[in-house]
């Protein structure tokens, strides 16, 4: 554990107070304006299944992105990272990628296609969302490293030597009162178990249990794509020009892609992207950021879970 703190202690050596300032001032009017006007929910979902849903997600994130990496500019270091013609192409493929996961819709109409029964056809569609847009991000990224990056670095922090296992596992038991707390609250309780949308399926021959296991399944692998692309990619893809300075403007477009969320949900994971890529960058691993976002996600479910139960079978 003295390993892992001294992980966050450098961070913060290495940090300009007043960028900080900046940065949580930032985030704090984007957080407050995106739950005044509901915007992703409200605003840009209102374009669903049309191409402006991409361009307006393209244009949500570059807001989390850009500023954050420009704010750099204080510094002479800022400035040369920012002089990069490198650096400009990654961010503009991070954005196009991210915001084409969050638009591609076609599929739904191929599964309407291939699957004549109206409850596989839900279930289906369900799970495919969690599963086929992620993994075509995912490996469209494996091939831009394979391009541009399998000669200077493993893909993009799949590594286990090194990681502490253990230590992880312990900062993921310690999330667990919190994570009962933010249970008791009702954004909580109404956003999750995000399962329970499988209750309301009957597949013939098929049990409800068993479907409800292949929801979960297919949650935490978007939740391992994720996980790749934000501190995989956006950390390791980005430190050749960066540094650990990859670190902050991440943390940020992870906070913006929670806009959806129940609010204390979306505050906490600025927080949980910087303490992710702390710990990612610092183990040149994103093993701690898989076993705690996995492990965070689906003890959401489980405790959610238990309070829809007593819902249902009081």
């Amino acid at each position: 554990m003295k390993l892992i703190l001294g992980y966050f202690k450098d961070f913060w050596n290495e940090q300009n107070p007043l960028h900080l300032l900046f940065v949580g001032v930032f985030l704090t009017a984007s957080i407050y304006f995106n739950y005044l006007y509901d915007i992703e929910n409200g605003v840009i979902d209102a374009h669903y299944h049309t191409i402006q849903h991409f361009y307006y997600y393209f244009l949500l994130y570059s807001v989390s992105f850009v500023p954050i990496y420009l704010s750099y500019a204080f510094d002479k270091v800022g400035r040369a990272m920012l002089s990069q013609s490198g650096l400009w192409l990654r961010m503009f493929f991070a954005l196009a990628v991210f915001s084409f996961y969050c638009y591609f819709y076609q599929y739904r109409h191929w599964i309407d296609l291939w699957i004549s029964d109206a409850e596989l056809q839900q279930v289906i569609k369900i799970c495919a969302n969690q599963i086929v847009p992620a993994t075509i991000m995912f490996l469209v990224v494996v091939i831009f490293w394979w391009i541009l990056d399998r000669k200077n670095q493993a893909m993009y922090g799949f590594k286990l030597k090194g990681s502490h296992f253990k230590i992880y596992f312990v900062l993921l038991m310690a999330m667990v009162p919190l994570i009962v707390a933010a249970s008791f609250t009702s954004d909580f309780q109404t956003y999750y178990p995000t399962a329970r949308r499988m209750l309301n399926y009957d597949v013939e021959g098929i049990p409800t249990s068993w479907v409800v296991a292949l929801y979960e399944l297919c949650y935490g692998l978007e939740f391992f794509h994720i996980e790749f692309f934000f501190r995989g990619f956006l950390i390791f893809g980005f430190v050749k020009y960066a540094g650990s300075r990859a670190i902050l403007p991440a943390a940020v477009f992870y906070c913006f892609i929670h806009f959806g969320k129940p609010a204390v949900e979306c505050i906490s994971s600025f927080f949980g992207g910087i303490a992710l890529g702390v710990l990612s960058y610092r183990s040149q691993s994103i093993v701690a950021g898989v076993i705690i976002h996995l492990g965070i996600a689906w003890l959401m479910e489980l405790v959610a879970g238990i309070w829809l139960w007593k819902t249902l079978f009081p």
